[in-house]
């Protein structure tokens, strides 16, 4: 398919891309919208650090406001998992760099529960 014809399938004003897979980079926003849902539930990291060898770091998404014509652009929250720990006592942060880095969906190795603090 020729790259004019996906650029006007993927394009369609408020509606899912209809092709998924693309060798241009996806800022986060492009890829949650392409996801069910908008991607809330899922988790997400940074080609960047898939690449550098870190696992079990990744992003999983609660809220996710979305804005502009095409929906490219907006904030996207959620719980931060570094190396397998789960920071801030599993609450929510901003997702930072959103359009800055290449995003893809990520499969974690293992689930981490965030065990209740006992007093």
């Amino acid at each position: 398919m020729s790259s004019i014809a996906k650029e006007i399938l993927t394009k369609t004003a408020h509606a899912l891309p209809i092709i998924t897979k693309s060798a241009q980079p996806k800022s986060l926003y492009r890829a949650l919208k392409a996801m069910d849902n908008k991607g809330i539930g899922e988790t997400v990291t940074t080609t960047k650090l898939v690449n550098k060898g870190f696992t079990d770091c990744y992003y999983k998404v609660t809220d996710v406001k979305l804005r502009g014509p095409e929906l490219n652009h907006g904030k996207a929250y959620g719980v931060e998992v570094w190396k397998g720990k789960v920071l801030n006592e599993g609450k929510p942060v901003e997702i930072r760099g959103g359009l800055k880095w290449n995003w893809i969906k990520y499969t974690p190795t293992t689930e981490h529960v965030v065990a209740p603090i006992k007093a």
